[in-house]
């Protein structure tokens, strides 16, 4: 996706990340937690992909094999965790089995190489999915060494982002000016809400499997579900950008959320009604709660990636390679 970068954030007395994040990263594309031990996190970088196992204090370059291409989203197979998956913008998916260190091309029955969004199935290890241009939706069982193409919800747009439903068979695709598109049957049919995101971009989208709610961040605000996407509402009530790309629900507290937009990080406390701004001047790309901790929140920025452990009261830099200069 395109991208305009917010102004550097300036130090000041409130422990905000400020100009230290300059030459420590660069823009983190994608970044994924190990939800087995999510003091293992992978990161996307301008510098190419990295590691941490100690929650960020020390990192490692990875990527063999990788290294030549953007990558534009990451995943941990939940059942497989040293099973990685990585969707690139012109060399189509890629898959680690050892936890990172080395990479191989996986694209039989791609039919692009364009790949912006993938998704891991949290039931079945090597139940991949993975969404491109031209609305194309491809399953693999295998774990990503060959794909299947369903049928496309839409042969228009792209699709930015997928979503698994937890809890079922649903699969959720956000496109780049249609909306979102759900499928109950594998993709064999698609369907798309009334009203408000049957247009638009939508770039993230999280899903609270037992009451049914979502949220969707879009390039026009943030927009909430009661019924699992059948119908949608604004719900961006504090919320001063528009553009908002990353969403994040505490799992110890469902009513706590975080947004992360092109200018700010927000947090709301009454279920996403109403948002205050806890960060500013940074954009930001993705956010992870680490769940074994809740209050220990990772954003990640077009300077970095930064951390807090106290549910975004302060801020720090994790310093993922050296200065340049």
């Amino acid at each position: 996706m395109a991208l305009l970068l917010a102004r550097p954030a300036s130090a000041g007395d409130d422990g905000g990340p400020g100009f230290v994040l300059q030459g420590e990263g660069g823009l983190v594309t994608a970044f994924a937690l190990d939800p087995s031990a999510p003091s293992t996190i992978y990161a996307a970088t301008a510098r190419g992909l990295y590691k941490t196992t100690d929650s960020g204090a020390s990192w490692r370059r990875l990527g063999a094999g990788l290294r030549e291409y953007s990558l534009l989203a990451v995943a941990v197979d939940p059942r497989s965790p040293s099973r990685l998956y990585a969707a690139t913008d012109s060399g189509g998916v890629f898959r680690s089995s050892d936890a990172g260190e080395h990479w191989t091309e996986s694209n039989v029955g791609l039919a692009s190489r364009h790949v912006g969004a993938i998704a891991a199935d949290a039931r079945r290890a090597g139940l991949v999915y993975a969404g491109g241009e031209a609305g194309r939706v491809y399953r693999s069982d295998d774990g990503a060494a060959t794909w299947k193409e369903l049928l496309p919800p839409t042969t228009k747009v792209a699709v930015t982002v997928l979503a698994l439903d937890p809890s079922g068979d649903r699969i959720y695709a956000g496109t780049n000016s249609e909306g979102v598109y759900w499928t109950d049957d594998g993709g064999a049919t698609w369907r798309r809400p009334a009203g408000v995101l049957r247009r638009g971009t939508v770039w993230s989208l999280t899903l609270d499997s037992g009451s049914g709610e979502m949220f969707a961040g879009t390039h026009d605000g943030l927009f909430r579900s009661s019924d699992r996407g059948a119908t949608w509402t604004s719900s961006g009530r504090g919320i001063r950008s528009l553009n908002v790309l990353a969403i994040a629900r505490d799992p110890s507290a469902p009513g706590t959320l975080y947004a992360g937009t092109a200018a700010a990080i927000y947090r709301s406390t009454d279920q996403g009604f109403s948002w205050s701004a806890i960060q500013s001047d940074l954009y930001v790309t993705a956010l992870a709660i680490d769940p074994a901790s809740p209050s220990t929140i990772y954003a990640a920025t077009h300077l970095g990636l930064i951390k807090s452990e106290d549910s975004g009261g302060r801020w720090r830099p994790l310093r993922m390679a050296p200065p340049s200069g």
